[in-house]
Parts: structure tokens; sequence; C-alpha cells
């Protein structure tokens, strides 16, 4: 029996490189699926590169989306989902947030429920569990230049990271890219997947404010919606969960944003140099730019 190896695609270039690379180095010798999560808040043109890599190097990436049962106790569930119904106004994003509430710095579980419970619910569906143990690993798109994000529990869980063995870069990945007939077109660093995330710099987000504010459309009604939803077990502000970081709202964000007075976001060497003067606005987590699961915030 060839041994199972689950991919997990979350549509940035560096998922894309190293589904590639293990299609191609172990497709014979392993049985091999790839998955991509859908959160319904994934940029369109993220959407639209998972099918470019599927159409191009025949990935046969399975599209999931969570099904969240609003009763307690119950846990989350899977549904198979393409490009064409694949949710686009964060539908399985909301139902999560209604349930379990606003997710941020002290409840940062949106990536644990909608990407790893989804995963682990259509592989215990195909028999890839044996009661609670996986008789699987599963790929990781992590590089060598951001080993900081391996999970520490990676070998407990049966994560792999194939790009970190094998010491690709950012650089490396980028000219690998730059080969395919495709690309995934984004108009910066900072709109990476999901555009308005909340692990994201303060920087990066008062810059989307401006140049892009129906990004938060979603965020901002989901505040306003679901801001009571389990507040009392979590820390909120006023009684009301928000996303983003030192209990900050959606409407904060745009505040600071038209008050001026800092940078724009350019690229990430800048934001390093950055750093150095200013972390309150630059610290962030690379999950805010292709979120991982199996990555440590």
């Amino acid at each position: 029996m060839k041994p199972k190896l689950a991919i997990s695609f979350s549509g940035g270039r560096t998922s894309a490189v190293m589904t590639k690379l293990c299609l191609e180095k172990h497709g014979d010798s392993h049985e091999i699926l790839v998955t991509f999560a859908n959160t319904g808040c994934e940029h369109d043109n993220t959407l639209q590169f998972i099918k470019d890599c599927d159409d191009h190097f025949g990935f046969g990436t399975v599209w999931l989306e969570a099904v969240v049962n609003p009763e307690e106790g119950k846990g989350i569930r899977h549904k198979i989902v393409d490009f064409e119904s694949a949710s686009r106004k964060g539908e399985p994003f909301e139902a999560y947030i209604a349930k379990y509430g606003i997710p941020n710095m002290t409840t940062p579980q949106c990536t644990g429920r909608l990407k790893e419970d989804v995963m682990r619910s259509y592989l215990k569906s195909l028999d890839w569990t044996l009661g609670k143990n996986r008789n699987y690993i599963t790929a990781i798109g992590i590089r060598a230049d951001e080993i900081d994000r391996m999970s520490a529990a990676a070998k407990r869980m049966g994560f792999v990271y194939p790009l970190v063995n094998a010491g690709w870069t950012k650089e490396r990945v980028l000219a690998e890219c730059k080969t395919w007939p495709f690309d995934l077109v984004l108009k910066g660093e900072h709109y990476g997947n999901c555009t308005w995330c909340w692990k994201k710099s303060k920087r990066k987000l008062m810059t989307l404010a401006l140049e892009a504010p129906e990004v938060f459309d979603f965020p901002r009604r989901m505040e306003e919606t679901y801001g009571e939803v389990k507040s009392e077990s979590a820390a909120a502000r006023d009684g009301r969960r928000v996303f983003f970081r030192n209990y900050q709202s959606t409407e904060d964000i745009f505040k600071d944003a038209h008050e001026g007075g800092f940078e724009l976001y350019r690229d990430m060497v800048r934001a390093e140099q950055l750093l150095l003067f200013n972390a309150d606005l630059d610290l962030g987590s690379a999950c805010g730019e292709s979120c991982e699961i199996g990555a440590d915030e």
C-alpha cells in the first residue's frame, strides 16, 4: 500500500510550488490528495490561481468549505465545491463567527476551524483516518526563510515542510513562478489572501483601507452583527469582540488611516526596515499573506 500524502494548498505561490514539486517527486510512490479549504474571504485572483494550477499542472485540487453546525458540541464538517460554486461573500466564515464569535489575537481559531478541521473532515470521509489516529502526513507550504512559522507540534500532527527541507526561499519560489504561463495577480503583497485578514500588520490594513475600502465590508458587518457572540468568554472591548490588534475595530482602522501621518505599505523589504522604528505598525503574521494550516502565529 502506498503511503498517503495530503497536500494543503492555500492558494499562494509558495504553496503552489510545493504542490507541483511534491506531485512531480512523489506522484508515483505516494497516494496524494490536494485540497483547498475556502473561507469565502479569499481574494478572487487567489481562486483563479488555484484553477489555473489545476488546469495547467493537473493538481486535481479538491475544493472544500466548512459546514458549521450551530448546535453546541457539534464539530465542523465539510462540503465539496468547485471554482464556480465556491463562496465569495464570506459565507463559511460568517457561519463560523455566528457560532464561535469573532476571531482575533486572543481567539485565533479561524484557520483551525475553517481550514484544518475541514480538511480533516474530508480525509476522514475517505477513511484516511483510523479512529483518532491519522495514517497520512500533511505537506505544508512554508519556505526555508520562514522556518519560524513551523508548528512546534509538527511531529505529533504529522506535518511536513518540503520546501524547508529542500532549502527553497522566497526568491527561488518567485523565480520558479516566472517560468509559468500564469501567475497569482495581486496589486501588492498586502492584498494577499484574505485581503482584510486581522493577522496583517496595521500598516498593511491602513493602506488597504485607503486603496480598497470595500474589502472591509465583511469584517465591518461581522463586528456589527456578531460582536456580542461569546464576548463573555474572550477578551472584548466594551462587551463586544473586534478583529484587529489592540482591540481595534474596522472603524478604528479607517479612522487612523484617514488621519494619515504614516508611510503606505510598499513591500516586505521596506516593512522590515520600518519595523525597527515603529513595531506597532509593522508587527504582523506571514499567515496574513497566505493562510497555511500547520503554521504557528
